[in-house]
């Protein structure tokens, strides 16, 4: 027997949540199943800020050089994202293979990976279209922000993706 996935949200307990083995069969393994979403959403909010540490600490190290690119006002390419902070100086990474040999390009890079990991699996917890567990899910990411988002600053956030920031 073939079952499809319905297509809206639901509150059914015995379906299975990432993998065929993770099927609570009761209300206490339900609630548990709830609490570890939301700390694998809490988690992966943790793990965004420590890589978003170790990206600023890096940018930080980096000495400062006249821009290659653009000194406009308007930004690079006239695209207002670009427009540097500071019109003469601009953070750059230059792509040498000793820049590809620093052991934080080696940690931010498994720690990427973790990251994304974690992300599409929490898109298909999503996914699955049951109301508790996708609120729990917005409950950790929400809390880990809560507590994690005032230790942040804009440009440590836009230093992990901008050229010109």
């Amino acid at each position: 027997m073939h079952m499809m996935m319905e297509m809206f949200f639901h509150f059914r307990i015995e379906e299975p949540i990432l993998f065929r083995e993770w099927k609570p069969m009761n209300t206490t393994a339900y609630v548990f199943s709830c609490i570890g979403i939301f700390l694998i959403a809490f988690a992966l909010e943790v793990l965004k800020f420590g890589r978003m540490r170790l990206v600023g600490k890096k940018v930080e190290e980096e000495k400062k050089v006249d821009c290659c690119c653009s000194t406009e006002e308007d930004g690079l390419w006239n695209i207002p994202e670009t427009r540097p902070l500071n019109a003469k100086t601009v953070n750059l990474a230059p792509f040498t293979r000793d820049s590809l040999l620093v052991k934080s390009h080696f940690a931010s890079s498994i720690l990427i990976f973790i990251q994304h990991f974690v992300d599409y699996s929490l898109m298909l917890v999503s996914m699955t279209y049951n109301w508790p567990i996708f609120l729990s899910l917005l409950a950790g990411h929400a809390t880990g922000y809560f507590f994690l988002g005032p230790m942040m600053t804009v440009e440590e956030s836009e230093a992990a993706g901008s050229c010109c920031s």
